[in-house]
């Protein structure tokens, strides 16, 4: 299977192919370009089943690693749905090789992100952020990706 064309037809199948840890950078923007924040992070997933597990770990020069876990479910083959008291979203798989995956968190009423994950190949992606709050653009976040050869996600459920 060549997992960077749009041979790949399915959510599920897209997912299954890059589970595993990922190591990257995040950028945070003002809409105008204006620089707020660069940071490292390091990402683990894995998919058991229906259920899909995303570990984000961000890393903040001086500070404590800040992790957050989540977790979905598949809908079918094209539809994970995240639900939780303070989190929901639903991600969607386009052309096989971009992920569209809006968001909102419940501690933050008005503020919607929409992020764009383009799996550019299988040791490469980047990923958008739009953040908007009151529905105008608010930030914009670009994340880029490198897989970890070998690397193992941490269970957690």
């Amino acid at each position: 299977m060549n997992t960077t064309s749009g041979s790949v037809t399915s959510l599920r199948e897209r997912l299954s192919s890059v589970t595993g840890v990922w190591e990257g950078t995040y950028t945070h923007l003002t809409p105008g370009g204006t620089l707020l924040e660069t940071y490292g992070s390091r990402q683990e997933t894995r998919l058991e089943g229906d259920r899909w597990y995303e570990r984000v770990i961000y890393l903040r020069e001086g500070a404590e690693p800040e992790v957050l876990d989540f977790r979905a479910r598949f809908e079918g083959e094209d539809d994970l749905v995240f639900g939780s008291t303070d989190f929901e979203g639903r991600a969607r798989l386009v052309d096989g090789r971009f992920l569209l995956f809006p968001y909102q968190w419940s501690a933050e009423p008005g503020v919607e992100v929409v992020e764009l994950i383009t799996f550019a190949d299988e040791d490469y992606r980047s990923r958008l952020w739009k953040r908007f709050r009151d529905r105008r653009l608010e930030q914009i976040t670009v994340v880029e990706e490198h897989r970890v050869h070998g690397g193992v996600p941490e269970v957690w459920h």
